[in-house]
């Protein structure tokens, strides 16, 4: 115990040692031990060997070692970045242990769990709260002026948040379809994973955080103590109304779980829903709570939470293995993973938000923001999620149009048709869309999280010149990305697949299968990502009505092409479909907004739009070159592949970029927007 308790006060003095270097010393102490750790736990056949067999010493120095990688993390990036510094120990520790299958190692999840319990402990004797006290008038301030001038290093942050996020995202599909492959199963608990955060996106990240983010800028502009209100109303107010409509679910499902024979292929999709739905109000609260933090310009701890959903269903797959679960047994323990972590995600993002906004309680001067913000809501519900309600619809067709037995017959309307797909194609589905939505996460998305606050406060101080041009250099930002990301998902798309979920019960032939339906899916990444930026801009304006009769003509487009190309296509019709319903809405939200006033695309856009086409181009015959060389068949030939298209894509256009005088790697490396 004596020596517990010189291990707890040595650490803190440690870091704060490490604390008086310099930024440069600090950095270069954390690469270098970086570097040592991966080094020494993906070195082949290393085994540690200790005298006393009673003594888990493996497990101990894993805790040890991944407790120093947090600490430093800490000291390097410094005390006001301590929640971002121990969420990226926390993902990187899973990530280590994968990776060391590449070098012939043996995959021990025991280790990644004394890692984390290491990175827990030293964290938690880092820990110095400090005391909540009240914004200033020049927080306040300089929270509401969500200048866009600084909204690029806001968007490279959430970037980097959202890769680890995405990462680990893949990395939890990689289990789920590792152990249950593409069956009957993996589909109905990706259907029921889909229910509780198609909610979380209709009510957390989508329609309430957009209606909200304005409101709540120009409530912070007038009165701090009533915007703090304001915040907790909503908050709570989002936690009761979620609760009831979960209860309400609960409920409705029971009934129809009662009716429904014991062999019922929606049985276990009921069940497993049931099992997940209490996640929607926790999700949903912590995703408003992130959104307090977006307007505080705190975008990293809410761009990070994610990573807690990802790695708490990986843990609970873990504890399933441990145990000794069949395959529909680690279902239900993944199923509990993502209930606690939504209690973690809550938990988190509400203390952040006391210490950041601070609390204010009563209801004074709140009024008018939350009718306000209500009217504006309602239309949102349906104009920001309807790529989520495409894509739900996606899968819901594709759960009720399969079947096992290729030779079964569907009945319809008097008549007799063959299945258009087999089971699996739901969990294929989500296998293409976490692959096609890497990027699209990590980068387009970021782009439009980060440009909304500074809209809305540009849109809030009548400044139609910054407004404008914001909008335009998020739309050529946008464009840069997402159109060489589309093409060059299409080109890897096999190797990509392969890389990340060909193991275990995942055959070659599910690789195909998920890489065609992902290619299709791919084809529309540079219009969701422009459509995410277009979309707040018109909210931005406290203008909702427009998006949303957008929307209904979408998800009327989407449903019709679904229905039609599912027959030639399969379950690759649906994806096609999404993306050519993304492409038309992108179309036609330009026009509008063009029509109500706002120049979205003037000479430099659609300049910046041609070169990145042409560039597209460029990247697209070196990089197809390239995929054509090797046929992969391992996971070191898939992973060299990824690399090395990655890396000549890279090269050719931001290479053409530099050369040809675009302003748009400025913008990122610089990480500000030049007027």
């Amino acid at each position: 115990m004596d020596m517990v308790k010189r291990v707890a006060r040595t650490i803190p003095a440690m870091t704060d040692r490490v604390l008086s270097c310099s930024p440069r010393m600090r950095r270069w102490l954390l690469g270098v031990y970086w570097l040592a750790l991966a080094v020494s736990t993906h070195w082949p056949k290393l085994q540690i060997v200790c005298p006393l067999p009673d003594v888990p010493i493996d497990k101990l120095l894993h805790a040890a070692a991944f407790g120093l990688l947090a600490a430093l993390l800490i000291a390097a990036m410094g005390r006001r970045l301590y929640p971002l510094a121990v969420l990226i120990a926390l993902a990187y520790a899973p990530l280590d242990e994968i990776t060391q299958t590449l070098v012939q190692r043996t995959l021990d999840w025991g280790d990644t769990v004394a890692g984390l319990c290491g990175i827990i402990l030293f964290a938690a004797m880092l820990w110095t709260p400090r005391k909540v006290s009240q914004p200033s008038s020049a927080d306040g301030e300089q929270a509401a002026d969500a200048s866009g001038s600084a909204f690029v290093g806001h968007a490279v942050l959430v970037a980097a948040m959202t890769f680890i996020s995405r990462l680990t995202g893949l990395l939890r599909d990689a289990v789920v379809l590792g152990v249950m492959g593409q069956q009957a199963l993996s589909d109905a608990f990706f259907m029921a994973f889909q229910i509780p955060n198609l909610f979380r996106r209709l009510f957390g990240e989508g329609a309430l955080s957009a209606a909200f983010i304005p409101h709540y800028t120009q409530l912070l502009k007038r009165d701090k103590a009533a915007a703090r209100r304001f915040s907790l109303l909503c908050i709570g107010g989002l936690l009761t109304v979620t609760a009831a409509i979960t209860l309400l679910g609960e409920l409705a499902l029971g009934a129809w779980l009662s009716r429904m024979a014991a062999d019922h292929r929606w049985r276990l999709v009921v069940e497993l829903t049931m099992a997940m739905l209490p996640y929607m109000p926790l999700i949903c609260a912590a995703a408003l709570a992130g959104s307090v933090l977006q307007v505080h310009r705190r975008f990293g701890p809410p761009a990070a939470a994610p990573i807690l959903l990802n790695l708490g269903m990986i843990g609970f797959a873990w504890w399933a293995f441990q145990i000794g679960h069949d395959d529909e047994g680690v279902a239900w323990m993944m199923a509990a993973g993502v209930l606690c972590a939504g209690l973690m995600q809550l938990a988190w993002l509400s203390v952040l938000v006391v210490r950041h906004a601070g609390v204010s309680l009563g209801l004074a001067g709140t009024g008018a923001a939350v009718r306000s913000m209500m009217v504006m809501m309602l239309p949102m519900i349906i104009g920001l999620a309807v790529f989520q309600i495409n894509t739900f619809m996606d899968s819901l067709i594709a759960y009720g149009l399969s079947t096992e037995d290729a030779t079964a017959q569907l009945h319809l309307f008097g008549h007799s048709f063959d299945y258009p797909i087999l089971s699996g194609a739901v969990a294929a589905l989500n296998g293409a869309q976490r692959v096609y939505q890497f990027p699209l996460g990590v980068f387009a998305i970021a782009i439009a999280t980060a440009i909304f606050p500074a809209l809305a406060h540009a849109a809030a101080t009548d400044d139609h010149q910054s407004y404008a041009r914001m909008l335009r250099h998020g739309l050529r930002l946008s464009m840069f990305i997402g159109l060489p990301a589309s093409m060059g998902l299409i080109l890897l798309r096999v190797p990509l697949v392969q890389l990340f979920f060909e193991h275990g019960a995942f055959t070659h032939d599910d690789t195909l299968r998920t890489a065609d339906i992902m290619a299709c899916y791919a084809a529309g990444v540079w219009a969701y990502s422009t459509t995410h930026t277009l979309t707040r801009a018109f909210y931005a304006r406290h203008d909702s009505r427009t998006p949303l009769r957008v929307s209904l003509a979408m998800v009327g487009l989407n449903l019709t092409l679904n229905l039609t190309l599912i027959w030639p296509l399969g379950a690759g019709g649906l994806a096609l479909s999404t993306a050519i319903c993304g492409s038309v809405q992108t179309v036609i939200l330009i026009l509008l907004l063009q029509r109500g006033g706002v120049q979205a695309v003037d000479r430099s856009v659609a300049g910046s739009w041609l070169r990145t086409l042409v560039l597209t181009a460029l990247m697209s015959a070196a990089v197809g070159a390239l995929a054509q060389m090797t046929n992969p068949l391992t996971t070191w030939q898939a992973l060299g592949v990824v690399l090395g298209g990655v890396g000549v894509g890279a090269v050719v256009v931001l290479g053409g970029a530099w050369i040809s005088g675009a302003p748009e790697t400025r913008w990122l490396l610089r990480r500000k927007v030049e007027s």
